[in-house]
């Protein structure tokens, strides 16, 4: 019973010492660091308390409509002077306004007690008589204010500071029906403005707009705090930074509609280009015997997803197996490249001159401001019957029997059936002939064909299982890879994995891409082909990975090969 009597007069006794608390507060002081001011330059506003208030007591976006209203900071502080103590609460608010003019701050009441109000002016922006008063400020400009739909726009603002960062948040610029993203990262440097020395931080942005028009770009903005000139005393509990808060002046750009001529996918770009490569590069290849071809198209400021699809055309002579396309994006010098690489597998199945046809894709140049066009070379082969196989014959060759001559009425008819009787009874010999020579064929094939696959199998419990980490060290070609993954030599590599890889698993691969799928490995052979085929990519540092990741492969598929030749014996012969 004690105890409940006691923590009830606690109780009584702190919500009486808080009532007292909010009664005693007697003065509300409001003054702001500096006036005059420039539009869409920070200051800071500071509200103080003669006593400890809540935090919510003071609501600046309620009273000040005509600014922006930046973050609010509260700092309390506690002292005692002649045995007397005292409280202090003070609210600092970063405000900016956004246009020249006379504004009045009005009075702020907290606790019953009133500030004065404030009479502000606002510059215009550029001012002289406010330049020495900066502490930061923000400048922004774009690389074109009349583009086309679609057409990038580099956006860059540059942050000054004439004191040294605490922490603070740069805000992307806004604009409706338009895609926004940072490009890069961000540099920093000094400059001299009047005669005062700022630290610069600068960050680019690419703007695409998605509707013709006119585009407004509000500015950038930044909030953050900044150390004061002054030292801090050990006996204050104020923090010795200010709030900062400064936004970039809107821009206006208009923005082109797509021609009215324009036909097909719209690709507005500083430059594009397409490339082709073939792989394995020969000037004769074989029926059935597939090969690759490959496209990378290239552009200028432009997203991946912007990119068309590539489709190019090939004859009815060939079987196509598209690999799917990839796409990447990097920056250079602060502008976007995007690309977009696929690759066909194609089986040719008569043998000819093969011809495929060049690929072009066209575009639109944001330089010149007409239309335009990447185009690829034509592509000529040559393909040759494989050993063993016979061309299969054409209805047209097929139909063809030999014409007789029309007789004259005169002329004797035994004689005319005769011939007829001839010929018919050669082209019945001729016929089966041929589908006799057609049948052996098949059945040699077929022969051939279990023959070898006897063979392999015959081969592979005898010598893949054999192949020890010591074993796989004689084989030249995985020596020169080892040799080339240690010294981080890409193009080395991948020729000599790809060499040891077809001598290794007895089969032919036509790329890189072909045998990383194989042996499960795409990611590292995706590393090694970006810094293959990929302008401007770093160098590849990933040869220990590559060569790891193989050899795992490797034990993975001799542990399963063991278990697989196991199962049998367990089940029994049957």
């Amino acid at each position: 019973m004690v105890r409940v009597w006691r923590h009830i007069i606690l109780l009584m006794s702190f919500l009486l010492v808080s009532q007292l608390a909010y009664a005693d507060v007697s003065e509300v002081t409001a003054t702001v660091d500096r006036n005059p001011v420039t539009a869409n330059e920070s200051f800071v506003l500071t509200v103080t308390v003669d006593d400890d208030v809540a935090n919510d007591s003071f609501s600046p976006s309620k009273l000040l409509k005509d600014f922006v209203v930046g973050r609010t900071s509260v700092s309390r502080q506690t002292s005692m002077i002649n045995g007397k103590l005292s409280k202090q609460t003070r609210f600092t608010t970063v405000l900016i306004p956004q246009s020249a003019g006379d504004y009045k701050i009005p009075e702020i009441s907290i606790g019953g007690a009133s500030s004065d109000p404030i009479s502000l002016q606002v510059l215009e922006p550029g001012n002289n008589q406010d330049n020495e008063q900066k502490v930061a400020f923000l400048e922004a400009q774009v690389d074109n204010q009349q583009v086309y739909l679609q057409q990038p726009i580099t956006y860059v603002a540059r942050l000054f500071l004439a004191a040294d960062l605490n922490k603070g948040n740069l805000i992307p610029p806004e604009a409706e029906n338009a895609d926004i993203q940072q490009i890069g990262r961000d540099e920093e440097s000094t400059e001299m403005v009047n005669g005062r020395r700022y630290k610069v931080y600068q960050r680019v942005y690419q703007i695409t707009p998605s509707k013709s028009g006119s585009l407004s770009i509000t500015g950038a903005r930044f909030d953050g705090e900044v150390f004061t000139q002054g030292q801090r005393s050990i006996f204050s509990s104020f923090s010795n930074t200010q709030p900062v808060s400064t936004i970039a002046e809107t821009i206006e750009v208009e923005v082109q509609a797509v021609p009215d001529n324009w036909q097909g996918h719209w690709l507005p770009s500083e430059l594009v280009s397409v490339s082709q490569s073939v792989s394995p590069e020969q000037d004769s290849y074989t029926v059935g015997e597939p090969f690759t071809v490959s496209y990378m198209l290239t552009a200028v400021g432009v997203k991946p997803e912007q990119l068309p699809d590539i489709q190019p055309e090939f004859p009815d002579t060939v079987r196509i197996y598209p690999d799917g396309d990839e796409t990447d994006q990097f920056s250079r010098n602060g502008v976007i490249i995007s690309q977009k690489t696929i690759s066909f597998a194609i089986v040719p199945n008569q043998p000819g001159p093969l011809k495929i046809p060049a690929l072009s894709i066209p575009w639109f140049n944001t330089k010149t401001g007409s239309p335009a066009s990447a185009k690829t070379e034509e592509l000529n082969f040559s393909v040759a019957m494989g050993d063993g196989m016979q061309s299969i014959p054409t209805p047209n060759d097929n139909a063809e029997a030999p014409a007789t001559e029309e007789q004259p009425e005169n002329s004797e008819k035994p004689a005319s059936t005769e011939v007829k009787t001839q010929s018919a009874e050669w082209s019945i010999w001729v016929i089966s002939l041929l589908a006799l020579a057609l049948v052996i064929s098949l059945i040699l094939n077929a022969y051939l064909l279990w023959h070898k696959g006897t063979i392999s199998q015959s081969r592979v419990p005898s010598r893949k299982p054999e192949e020890t980490p010591r074993n796989l060290n004689k084989d030249k070609f995985w020596r020169e890879f080892q040799l080339a993954c240690r010294n981080n030599n890409a193009q080395e590599a991948k020729d000599s994995l790809l060499k040891w890889a077809n001598r290794y698993f007895e089969r032919s691969f036509n790329s890189l891409t072909e045998l990383s799928q194989y042996l499960s490995i795409e990611a590292s052979c995706s590393s090694l082909q970006q810094s293959l085929y990929h302008p401007g990519a770093t160098p590849w540092q990933d040869g220990k990975v590559l060569y790891k990741e193989v050899r795992a492969s490797i034990e993975s598929r001799k542990n399963k090969a063991t278990t697989k030749n196991v199962l049998p014996n367990l089940y029994g012969s049957g």
